[in-house]
């Protein structure tokens, strides 16, 4: 079984197309954690509305910050498997169902993405390296080989390195898998699109610059 960590922080527009596809995924046994932060739009009300009790929320009032919220999340996850969804982000439908076929070898299964636009319209393909040794070698040189929504990891790793760093803001996701890597863990992107990535104007993809040589 698997838990899903969603951090959202005002993300009413899209929340609702993030937690149905995760709804939606052909594998049903999950768990959805949501963690609102600093949320004072109209999305614990969308969240709220939904009367699944897989769906679990967790306000942690103006305490912002996606790190902290996801190392919080992260306690409270009750299964062996992690996920992270953004709350913009759209799975295909078999996403989990095909990734679950390799977690008895790896450590962390990642996907291809592809990239949508605000009315969910295709951009491009985003094609990441696939075997293990590719994925580190590019990664390790600050080449990203890693979709932040499309992999699952061993919960037991997270607790490992502590979990997400709280004085990183917006390139979390890369410094995490950075230190699983140089913790010797293994990795893969399996060879499909699995995720649509959402790049709009209030997406941190668009918003922040990073300092790639901090994490490195």
């Amino acid at each position: 079984m698997i838990s899903i960590l969603l951090a959202t922080h005002n993300g009413e527009k899209y929340i609702s197309k993030s937690i149905d596809s995760v709804l939606n995924q052909s594998y049903k046994d999950f768990e959805i954690l949501v963690g609102f932060n600093g949320t004072i739009d109209k999305s614990k009300d969308i969240v709220n509305n939904y009367n699944d009790d897989r769906i679990k929320t967790f306000d942690y009032g103006y305490d912002k910050g996606k790190s902290k919220t996801l190392n919080k999340l992260l306690k409270e996850a009750k299964y062996d498997w992690v996920a992270i969804q953004d709350d913009d982000d759209i799975w295909i439908e078999n996403k989990l169902e095909k990734q679950l076929q390799y977690v008895s070898e790896y450590d962390v299964v990642g996907s291809l993405i592809d990239y949508i636009n605000e009315n969910d319209d295709f951009i491009r393909h985003l094609n990441l390296r696939l075997n293990d040794y590719e994925i580190k070698f590019l990664s390790l040189n600050g080449d990203n080989q890693i979709a932040n929504t499309s992999a699952i990891f061993k919960k037991s790793i997270a607790l490992e390195i502590n979990g997400w760093r709280e004085d990183i803001d917006g390139i979390e996701d890369f410094d995490f898998w950075l230190r699983l890597m140089r913790n010797g863990k293994k990795f893969i992107n399996i060879p499909e699109y699995l995720v649509k990535h959402r790049i709009h104007n209030n997406s941190n993809f668009n918003t922040k610059q990073y300092d790639i040589k901090k994490i490195l």
